[in-house]
């Protein structure tokens, strides 16, 4: 076995949709995909107001054979255009090289490389008033993972990352107000170790990982967010399509200038069932997040979801899905509840294009601010992969 497939147990259980060998073999790639929504709360405010938009997203790769491995170079695009609310208009872009070398059976090296601009649209809302504003962001990293198989049943699986982010001030619209800096600039760096051993379908493992991030610019002296992570891990596959993998274990997470100091559970579950010509998928998470965040800092989040794909012919499958999430913001000191279901009908209509009508529902609820807010986005997509 490809010591790729030893990186870790959640790797045993692929997505509902996957590459077709031919894909894989083919030295480019292109991907592309044109949807066209109705959203009766395009600010995503408690202030919900109705909107058309187009989202364009598109992807090109290419494979470069060399004696050792193989280099792949990714270019990725995604546009999303307002019919009225142009101040939500996004844009983003970017490049990523990854290089996988395989000196030999029992050694594999993988580097990655990107670099990813992103100009974001928003607005200010202020009672019943909306002010766009506009913010533009510069994410560049870099990322090495070495797989070294340390006897037969034995890998390891060291992890190495980093990334930069520069945010630009944001600005309002028709200059209403001076440009302000909103967004901070973070550096992170990121470090794990795994040891897995693999029995038949069985695998068991153990990883612990650091990670550093520092924000500056938005606060008076930088401030840094230590996270320690311990986990046990195991993963499992049937023969006829039962699958589980769960990581368990702890969180601790720290800031400078005692603004945080806590531990948590970590879990990360998923469970695939194929029940009747159907496949039911749950997964379970919780953890720190420090990214998609509405805190200054990072919030605590847990959530669950369920999927259910039912092919209803050869080339026609039906989805549904729900997940429930609950965050507590760490710094803000405030907990948000959010819920939500979507229904999804693909049509393969071809090899190279699908047609996809999806309609997505979701609720946030935060007492403690007196936040209520509903989104209901329907949306009808094309899909080429050539």
């Amino acid at each position: 076995m490809r010591l790729a497939l030893l990186l870790s147990p959640l790797l045993l259980l692929p997505g509902i949709t996957t590459a077709s060998e031919k894909d894989a073999s083919s030295p480019v790639r292109a991907e592309l995909s044109v949807s066209r929504h109705h959203t009766d709360n395009v600010l995503d405010e408690p202030l919900a107001v109705s909107d058309w938009y187009t989202l364009m997203r598109g992807a090109v790769s290419g494979d470069i054979d060399h004696p050792l491995g193989q280099t792949r170079i990714t270019f990725d695009g995604e546009l999303r255009r307002h019919d009225l609310f142009t101040i939500e208009n996004d844009a983003a872009g970017g490049i990523e090289t990854q290089t996988t070398l395989r000196p030999s059976e029992d050694l594999e090296l993988r580097g990655t490389l990107f670099l990813r601009h992103i100009r974001e649209g928003d607005a200010l809302v202020i009672e019943d008033l909306a002010i766009g504003t506009q913010t533009a962001k510069t994410i560049g990293g870099a990322g090495a993972v070495v797989g070294f198989r340390l006897t037969p049943l034995l890998v390891s699986t060291t992890e190495l990352k980093g990334f930069r982010e520069r945010a630009g001030d944001t600005l309002f619209e028709d200059d209403v107000l001076a440009p302000t800096r909103f967004e901070p600039d973070r550096d992170r760096i990121f470090a794990s170790q795994g040891l897995t051993r693999t029995v038949g379908r069985l695998q068991t493992g153990l990883r612990a990982a650091v990670e550093r991030t520092t924000f500056s610019e938005i606060f008076d002296e930088p401030v840094e967010l230590d996270r320690l992570q311990l986990r046990g891990e195991i993963g499992w596959r049937s023969e006829n399509g039962y699958a589980l993998a769960l990581a368990t274990g702890g969180e601790w997470l720290r800031a400078s200038f005692d603004l945080i100091d806590v531990v948590r559970p970590s879990i990360e579950a998923t469970a695939v069932a194929p029940v009747a010509g159907l496949e039911l998928r749950g997964t379970l998470r919780t953890s720190f997040d420090s990214d998609d965040t509405d805190d200054l800092l990072a919030s605590w989040v847990r959530r669950a979801e369920a999927q259910l794909v039912w092919p209803l012919a050869e080339h026609l499958a039906l989805s549904t899905g729900v997940f429930v999430e609950a965050r507590d913001n760490l710094i803000f000191d405030y907990s948000e509840n959010r819920r939500g279901i979507y229904g999804e009908l693909g049509w393969k209509t071809s090899e190279q294009v699908t047609l996809v009508l999806r309609l997505d529902y979701r609720e946030d609820r935060a007492p403690g601010i007196d936040l209520v807010k509903d989104r209901l986005d329907a949306s009808l997509a094309v899909r080429t992969r050539l």
